[in-house]
């Protein structure tokens, strides 16, 4: 633990699996031990252990800070995990509104899907994330794309008894 420059209180915060000190850096949202690591060479879109990069990890626990610095960096908003997911993916899946927004600002696909053909927009009228939703939308997500399963947003919507999201749907076409 004292390589990665942790305590104890850290590391129950983090995976079992450790990775390079740069993405447990952006996964624990510590941004000073990020630019030291980034000054050291670390690259911003490296693909780590688990096969997520430092954007990925960020996403996922919901460091804004950090999900901030690497797109100033010039990390790839539309880089996809091993696992097919993008940045988008996990902000997604753990409702991360804020880093949604920023991955749209910095140019983020809203159309890029990830594992089983499944848009962000899916993902989040699947789980009722009504204002990740709205965002999408407003970024233009196509209210027409379809998953693996060949469901729409507004059928997941539908199914998941999600009433307030369908009618959104719906208004934007689908």
């Amino acid at each position: 633990m004292a390589a990665l420059g942790g305590s104890a209180a850290w590391a129950q915060q983090i995976p079992v699996i450790t990775d390079n000190v740069f993405i447990e850096a952006a996964r624990s949202g510590d941004l000073e031990r990020l630019q030291a690591a980034h000054a050291a060479g670390y690259s911003v879109d490296g693909l780590g252990r688990n096969g997520q990069n430092a954007l990925h990890a960020a996403a996922e626990w919901g460091r804004l800070a950090i999900v901030k610095q690497l797109l100033d960096w010039g990390a790839k908003p539309d880089k996809r995990a091993s696992t097919k997911h993008t940045a988008m993916g996990y902000a997604v899946i753990y409702g991360h509104e804020e880093i949604v927004a920023a991955l749209l600002d910095a140019k983020a696909d809203p159309n890029k899907a990830g594992p089983d053909y499944e848009v962000p927009l899916i993902t989040a009228a699947r789980l009722g994330q009504g204002k990740i939703v709205a965002l999408l939308l407003a970024a233009g997500s196509d209210v027409r794309e379809t998953d693996g399963t060949g469901r729409t947003a507004s059928e997941w919507a539908r199914e998941m008894r999600q009433p307030k999201i369908l009618q959104m749907l719906q208004a934007a076409g689908g």
